[in-house]
């Protein structure tokens, strides 16, 4: 790793898919950048999270977001750690760093941010906590990509928490990896008991592709008048990864549970963890073609969806979402439906865009209301509680933090505020993310 320095002229703050999408951008437009990580590694809810696969990006067999994201699919292929839009952890980690590295990227892992020092509108410096020592570093501009708007928070600049009307938060997951699955066996179960199953299942299995299966409903509902379940679980959901045999799991089901404080995650990671081994028992013992599975591993961290967003200068809405709505300054392109996991006494929602609609994320959804030099991108994003549920996904996440570190080193280098900078200059350095075709 390069020395530290005590300035930079942008920091990013957490090295989750945002993260890494916003400090390659700005290095490869020749910016000093500081990425900031509280893990040992690089990945957020990618790698410590577990979370795959992608979700859907691309309308009419249109990639609506390239750029950094394309190059760290192009790394996992090249690994053999990706296959469709299912990857491994350890192939998303060794891809992101190899991508940060050829771009000039200084990565400080293991430390938390404690303080944000302001000034005015300002942000001036971040006091950052490691092992060894406390160190303040400087930026011209700082990218907030922690997942929880830590950077907004802790300089006092404004954000919405969970519902608007309730508070609620969404439920979390603990993902979980297994191996020795028949998949066939599974398969040839779905195909021949439908009734058990979503209605969105697809029944022409291709083995040589991503299969998902989510339902199981019989066995949960049983389980559950049995004791042996959670009954916040609601249904097994998993999506076989590039290995045959194996499967990545998005089931667990946490509720109650606010995801941004200490406390509270060290409680959902005692739950989750109660509920993975419930259902992992309950896959071995009585559903078909899991008899000779084995739990390979758990996440690092439990996954959580939703906690702190920034108040930007526009507010994405649930009805940009729905109405597919197309913006001047446009920075992104998404088609992924308004998608919320409901708390205790709250229902689910997923609401799909018409086949072959996206919608577009402006540009001024990244700048933060009332500060001059702060930017956010991922799931901090400036958004409604609506919105935010499907800006979420990573692929979404990575071009709004490629943009943000567009932004950030165009305004570095013409040395001018955010706000100064033209749009369109910074859509000329990303137009493989938002060109406007007739999809």
């Amino acid at each position: 790793m390069d020395q530290l320095k005590q300035k930079y002229d942008i920091i990013v703050a957490g090295a989750g898919i945002a993260g890494i999408s916003a400090a390659v951008k700005a290095a490869r437009l020749g910016a000093s950048v500081l990425l900031i990580e509280h893990y040992g590694f690089v990945g957020g809810m990618s790698t410590a999270g577990m979370v795959s696969p992608f979700m859907k990006h691309s309308v009419n067999n249109e990639t609506l977001v390239k750029g950094v994201f394309e190059d760290i699919e192009h790394e996992m292929i090249n690994r053999k750690g990706m296959i469709d839009n299912g990857f491994y952890a350890s192939a998303f980690r060794a891809s992101a760093y190899n991508l940060l590295s050829d771009a000039n990227c200084t990565i400080l892992l293991n430390a938390r941010i404690n303080e944000v020092k302001r000034i005015g509108n300002k942000i001036q410096s971040v006091i950052v906590v490691t092992d060894e020592s406390e160190l303040e570093i400087q930026a011209e501009v700082f990218i907030d990509t922690t997942g929880d708007a830590q950077l907004v928070y802790l300089g006092g600049f404004p954000y919405q928490k969970g519902d608007e009307k309730t508070g609620k938060l969404q439920a979390l997951t603990l993902f979980f990896r297994m191996a020795g699955i028949d998949v066939r066996a599974v398969t040839e179960y779905a195909k021949q008991h439908r009734e058990d199953f979503f209605d969105w299942m697809e029944y022409d299995f291709d083995f040589s592709k991503i299969i998902s299966i989510a339902g199981f409903f019989s066995f949960v509902k049983r389980a559950i008048s049995e004791k042996r379940l959670s009954d916040e679980i609601q249904y097994i959901f998993f999506t076989t990864l590039p290995e045959s045999g194996e499967g990545s799991f998005n089931t667990s089901n946490i509720l109650g549970v606010d995801g941004s404080t200490s406390e509270e995650l060290t409680r959902a990671e005692l739950i989750g963890r109660k509920q993975v081994a419930q259902v992992v028992e309950l896959l071995q013992n009585e559903v078909p073609g899991f008899s000779n599975s084995i739990l390979l591993e758990t996440a690092v961290q439990v996954g959580v969806r939703e906690t702190r967003r920034a108040i930007g200068d526009y507010i994405v809405t649930g009805d940009d979402i729905r109405l597919a709505r197309k913006f001047d300054d446009a920075i992104a392109r998404a088609c992924y439906g308004i998608d919320i996991h409901g708390q205790k006494d709250e229902e689910s929602r997923m609401e799909h865009l018409k086949e072959g609609e996206y919608y577009e994320v402006p540009l001024r959804a990244l700048i933060v209301k009332e500060a001059e030099n702060l930017l956010v991108a991922g799931r901090c994003i400036s958004s409604t509680r609506e919105g935010h549920s499907a800006l979420r996904i990573q692929p979404t996440s990575a071009a709004t933090g490629e943009a943000c570190g567009a932004l950030a080193a165009i305004a570095v280098k013409n040395n001018k505020s955010l706000r100064e900078i033209d749009y369109r200059i910074v859509q000329k350095e990303i137009i493989y993310n938002i060109t406007k075709k007739d999809l």
